[in-house]
């Protein structure tokens, strides 16, 4: 198989287009370069907006750091100040306001390494996922504490000198037990410390055995409460039910009574109808016999007054020849 003569390529003739190229790529980077240049200096103005925030320390920091949002920066550090009580260090962010919307009141700040432990400072924004109101023009960013190598040797510093200061104070009571000249080891040297330990683990020994039985009594309540309280709760429930049954029975009783008691009432206004009625039929009764009496008294004085006229007086007879009715009926 014979192989094909590969054409040599005439860099005379790509020499404009090679230039071209090279210069296309150089005038890009060159207006990256400028573009960025501009923008940190001010030059080339975006819409941001002011945040501001106190740390405990500025180092690493400076106006120009950048500022960011997950890896990406959304502004930078405008300026730095010493509180005016000495006390931490105010900063002034400048913020995009295109991302605005993100940072809220829950949201902390912090300083942070972006790449690894020996580049450059930058500041992190922990926005919680925008939980919160939306910070203003203005307003204040909770600042947190820095995640860097230097904070954690600065942390672990500071908690090693807290070791070390228990382990002298440490030393100090053991060299004061060891003194039989100073209180503390006077009283480890005598066996009162020991003899009144000693009563105060029996005591908790007497205790905890006191406790013990507390508990199995307890437990042997609750299995009982366990057997019983079931039985027992059946058993109230049945006397309820059977309460409302009764109940239920006694229901219709009320609107009997009721019924006889109206039965009652008619009754004993007929009864007192029949009386007023017998009354008044008594009292005509009454007034006819008093008429009756009248009459037959008329009628005897009439009698009288006829036997004393000289033509009737042998013919009249001496006594009543007719009774009275009311004294025959009475």
């Amino acid at each position: 198989m014979a192989f094909q003569k590969i054409k040599q390529i005439n860099w005379m003739e790509m020499s404009g287009l090679l230039v071209g190229v090279v210069s296309t790529v150089a005038v890009m980077i060159f207006s990256l370069v400028l573009y960025h240049y501009l923008n940190d200096n001010g030059v080339i103005k975006v819409k941001e907006y002011t945040l501001h925030s106190k740390f405990e320390k500025a180092l690493g920091l400076r106006p120009g750091t950048r500022v960011q949002i997950s890896g990406v920066d959304v502004g930078q550090i405008k300026n730095m100040k010493i509180n005016s009580d000495g006390n931490g260090v105010i900063m002034d962010f400048a913020i995009r306001q295109e991302f605005q919307p993100l940072i809220t009141d829950s949201a902390s700040v912090y300083a942070i390494r972006d790449q690894n432990v020996i580049s450059a400072r930058v500041i992190n924004i922990d926005i919680r996922n925008g939980k919160g109101s939306i910070l203003q023009d203005g307003d204040t960013l909770t600042a947190g504490k820095a995640q860097d190598i230097e904070t954690v040797l600065e942390t672990t510093n500071d908690l090693l000198g807290r070791v070390n200061r228990l382990i002298d104070a440490a030393d100090t009571l053991i060299a004061m037990a060891l003194d039989t000249g100073t209180t503390m080891g006077a009283l480890f040297g005598s066996r009162a410390l020991y003899d009144n330990l000693n009563r105060q683990l029996f005591r908790l020994d007497e205790i905890t055995f006191i406790g013990k039985n507390v508990l199995k009594k307890t437990s042997f309540l609750l299995d009982t409460m366990k057997t019983d309280v079931p039985r027992l709760v059946s058993r109230a429930n049945e006397i309820t039910d059977n309460v409302s049954n009764l109940l239920d029975d006694f229901k219709p009783l009320p609107g009997q009574v009721t019924s006889l008691l109206n039965s009652m009432d008619s009754t004993v206004g007929r009864v007192d109808n029949l009386v007023t009625d017998f009354g008044t039929v008594t009292t005509g009764l009454q007034d006819f016999m008093n008429t009756t009496e009248n009459t037959l008294q008329s009628a005897d004085d009439l009698m009288n007054g006829m036997s004393k006229m000289w033509l009737l007086k042998g013919n009249i007879p001496k006594h009543d020849s007719v009774p009275f009715v009311v004294e025959t009926l009475w």
